[in-house]
């Protein structure tokens, strides 16, 4: 379609800073081509420049389904906003996102979706919507053929074999597997970065397998010939994902875990490894997916991780001598501008608390002290913590706090269990999705069930009323301290037994040319 005769002046006007007038040409170009996506598009830009969020919004969803590239940049964007706390027009935003995902109107990145959606039908749609457009099932690779004798053989595909979270939660699990019974290999997506993390992963596998530059089919050919029994993807449509591999279905098994927290919506994908708090059972027909039950808790854990003793005071760290500090890890983008008015409404209730943060840029601490501000409290109440490059030293802070404090719509995950393994209690609210209810899994399995909450009334009030006890709150850190290493979150080895009778009743049903069906593994 040919472009109006006023979209260049309107983009002229733009690049010049004459907003009014780039408006004033874009309405002249919509009444020339009234359906003109891409002018639409603009217009509400603009509109967004200048504050009017809701006709911005409205302007966006017209634009949208005509054009998906737009929609694609448009909500990358609205997720860099969330990095930096910037909520202007968040409720318009998030409601025309919903729509599209509801109406099929453009096609979203179902992990950006979760950081602004607590439904798992809405959640199960858009993944649904991505797998089918973006990723569309291939002509499979695997057929029945006569399998080569010897031990199951696990292939793990990953795009975070390196220094981050998910490489850290898993690691244990592959250097605990039964090498008698399973052989390992991991098919890694990411760059070649030296850490002693990517060093623990990569010795833990009889085969590791740099593919990042390899084209998805290639991988998947890869995999086939090398006979993968049951192939798990740890990264599902995270950053750098390849869920395409997965399309060409190289594998007779294939399994979701871990680095994506919820469903693949696609039916080349056999099993999603979940729990029954997470999932639970009568949510089933979200997931496109047959479900794997584990008996305590879906994420995994290394309990020979670093558990050393504070290697800073709280005077170094810019956090008070005598006060409560109230530990939020989680990445920014995870804070909603609810989230942070119920915080803001704790901190009016406790005078003696201080909110501790990640570090997220000078955009983001900007805006956050800005609305602590707003919200009537003293902005030097809120500390961020600032990155180091160490590990161990940025575990090692967790001893100065009082108290972890979670999100919604998508909580702390591994921060959470770091949180726990260091003694320090999490209060969090169950969401209404997967990803909002990992946190009360793993409080759940750390043998604290009564710090997971319904309702943000009761997160509210049970952190207050922590925060305003010392002594109480000191006996559950205490009680943390103690139990919580030894409680089934933290039994690396027990876990990977459960998790290998997953494997086990997959490969076996396979083997009998039996369909998926969903099952709960015995806790042993």
């Amino acid at each position: 379609m040919t472009a109006p005769s006023n979209l260049e002046q309107a983009l002229a006007s733009r690049r010049e800073g004459r907003m009014a007038d780039a408006e004033r040409f874009c309405l002249a170009a919509l009444s020339e081509k009234p359906g003109f996506a891409p002018v639409i598009y603009l217009l509400g830009e603009l509109l967004w420049a200048r504050g009017a969020y809701d006709e911005a919004c409205d302007r966006f969803g017209q634009a949208i389904p005509a054009a998906d590239k737009f929609a694609q940049d448009y909500l990358a964007n609205q997720i860099q906003r969330l990095n930096q706390c910037d909520w202007h027009g968040y409720e318009s935003s998030r409601a025309l996102t919903t729509r599209l995902v509801r109406t099929g109107g453009a096609v979203v990145n179902p992990v950006n979706f979760m950081y602004i959606s607590d439904s798992a039908s809405d959640q199960s749609l858009c993944a649904r919507l991505t797998a089918y457009r973006k990723y569309p099932a291939a002509r499979p690779l695997w057929t029945r053929r006569s399998r080569r004798p010897g031990k199951i053989r696990l292939g793990y595909l990953s795009s975070d074999f390196y220094d981050h979270a998910v490489a850290h939660v898993i690691a244990g699990v592959f250097e605990h597997h039964d090498r008698n019974a399973f052989e390992l290999t991991a098919i890694s997506c990411c760059p070649e970065w030296q850490s002693p993390i990517r060093n623990q992963i990569t010795g833990a596998f009889d085969h590791f397998l740099n593919v990042m530059d390899l084209d998805d089919m290639t991988v998947a050919r890869l995999i086939f010939d090398r006979d993968i029994d049951v192939l798990i993807s740890l990264s599902g449509y995270a950053y750098r994902a390849r869920p395409q591999i997965l399309a060409h279905r190289p594998a007779p098994v294939q399994v979701s875990f871990l680095g994506f927290p919820g469903s693949l919506g696609a039916p080349y994908v056999d099993y999603l490894i979940a729990d029954q708090i997470v999932l639970p059972p009568e949510e089933r027909r979200f997931y496109a997916e047959k479900i794997a039950w584990m008996p305590h808790v879906y994420q995994p854990t290394d309990d020979r991780n670093f558990r050393g003793p504070a290697v800073s005071d709280r005077q170094s760290e810019g956090l008070p001598a005598d006060g409560v500090v109230l530990m939020a890890y989680n990445q920014l983008c995870k804070v909603s501008p609810g989230m942070f008015a119920a915080w803001m409404r704790i901190l009016h209730r406790s005078p003696r608390a201080v909110l501790w943060l990640s570090e997220g840029g000078d955009a983001a601490r900007i805006n956050l002290r800005q609305a602590a501000r707003d919200s009537g409290i003293d902005p030097a109440r809120l500390i961020f913590a600032p990155r180091i490059a160490s590990r161990e030293a940025h575990l090692a802070r967790h001893h100065l706090a009082d108290l972890f404090i979670d999100t919604l719509p998508y909580n702390a995950h591994s921060t959470a269990s770091d949180a726990l393994w260091f003694g320090l209690p999490v209060v969090t609210c169950r969401g209404g999705a997967f990803p909002g209810r990992v946190c009360a899994s793993l409080v759940t399995a750390a043998g604290f069930p009564e710090l997971a909450v319904d309702g943000l009334d009761d997160y509210e009030n049970l952190i207050v009323d922590l925060a305003g006890d010392p002594a109480r709150l000191a006996a559950l850190r205490q009680q943390v301290e103690r139990r919580a290493p030894e409680s089934p979150l933290f039994q690396t080895e027990n876990y990977t037994r459960h998790l290998e009778s997953a494997y086990r009743t997959m490969y076996e049903a396979s083997q009998s040319g039996l369909a998926p069906e969903s099952f709960a593994v015995k806790a042993s």
